[in-house]
């Protein structure tokens, strides 16, 4: 089988180098070039193996060149639409670094692109493809919880100092956003992957608590309410002093619960349910494979799917609508912060 040419747009992002070797590791993928704003720059920061890749400055000349199959775009969110749309309509097939934008309405044009042109898309939320992500929505569709009640999500982490205060995360022109945009996005598209349940409530307070003269929200609390009646929260905060990081989920139900910490390779689970009369409380753990890259094996695993949705035709994991909806979550809970209001979102 021939090779999935791909081209890799942006070069200088948190999770560019990962991602560069998660595809490094894939025997089936070819990186053909390399886009970046500054390329000059971008050609000291790729591996030893990709020095011999051409690498553009700009995009358009990129795609009429070298006609890749699929890109991986990891750019600022502010110029994350524009790049979709472009590869969109030269007919690649785009996997795109969440959140994908700085809001939902700048990324409409890019969902249109993408149906226009009829390419499949992903995003990188991993947990996905995590296998306790799949137990934990696997419990909720067979029932063992019963009608969901509530959830909770936090992602507590080193602090803006530690990260850089002058890194685009931190700019508003540039990201739109801060902890929520980066990192309290991954909860908000799980839990309505896992629950199938959508947002259609928002409560938020944000705040700037670090000291540092950034143009977004270091610190983040989210009363969310859901389409099945399930009522949720998420904390996220830049505060720690160490690159340990304090992740949980938690989801409970009129039969059961789930607990998942740190994001971890293991759970707990217990159920009331029928089927789970003889052990109604399991912990569930997959020893992780560290392949290297981006999430190890979990990245691989992501963009293996991604090139299965249009090599083989399997169900895309991703539509251009989840990033949308995840979007519509960011902009209600900033309108909230903003306003004093719930916020309310349309499913």
């Amino acid at each position: 089988m021939r090779k999935v040419r791909f081209a890799l747009i942006g070069v200088d992002h948190p999770h560019t180098a990962g991602f560069r070797e998660n595809l490094l590791l894939m025997p089936e993928v070819e990186i053909a070039a390399l886009y970046d704003p500054a390329p000059d720059v971008a050609r000291e920061l790729v591996q030893p193996a990709l020095r011999d890749r051409p690498v553009y400055g700009d995009l358009p000349t990129l795609l009429r060149e070298q006609r890749p199959e699929a890109v991986l775009i990891a750019l600022p969110n502010d110029a994350t639409p524009d790049a979709i749309v472009q590869s969109a309509r030269a007919g690649a097939h785009v996997f795109a670094e969440k959140p994908c934008a700085r809001t939902a309405v700048e990324f409409a044009p890019a969902a249109a692109a993408i149906a226009q042109a009829g390419v499949r898309f992903c995003t990188g939320y991993l947990r996905r493809v995590s296998p306790i992500g799949e137990a934990i929505r696997q419990a909720v569709a067979d029932g063992l919880l019963g009608r969901l009640i509530s959830t909770e999500a936090r992602w507590i982490t080193t602090s803006v100092q530690v990260r850089d205060p002058t890194h685009f995360l931190f700019s508003a022109a540039r990201s739109g956003g801060g902890i929520l945009h980066w990192l309290g996005c991954h909860w908000l598209d799980f839990t309505r992957w896992a629950t199938g349940a959508e947002v259609t409530e928002v409560a938020a307070v944000l705040d700037t608590l670090s000291g540092e003269t950034i143009g977004v929200e270091d610190t983040a609390a989210l009363a969310l309410r859901y389409s099945n009646g399930m009522i949720g929260s998420l904390h996220a905060a830049y505060v720690t002093d160490r690159a340990i990081d304090q992740l949980f989920f938690g989801l409970r139900g009129m039969l059961g619960w789930v607990v998942w910490e740190r994001s971890g390779p293991e759970c707990t689970i217990h159920s009331t349910h029928p089927a789970w009369r003889a052990a109604p409380t399991r912990v569930l753990r997959f020893e992780p494979d560290l392949s290297g890259g981006y999430g190890g094996a979990a990245g691989i695993l992501l963009l293996r799917r991604f090139i299965a949705s249009f090599r083989e035709g399997v169900p895309p994991l991703f539509t251009p609508d989840d990033a949308r909806r995840v979007l519509q979550i960011l902009d209600a809970a900033h309108e909230s912060a903003k306003s004093g209001r719930h916020i309310a979102l349309a499913v």
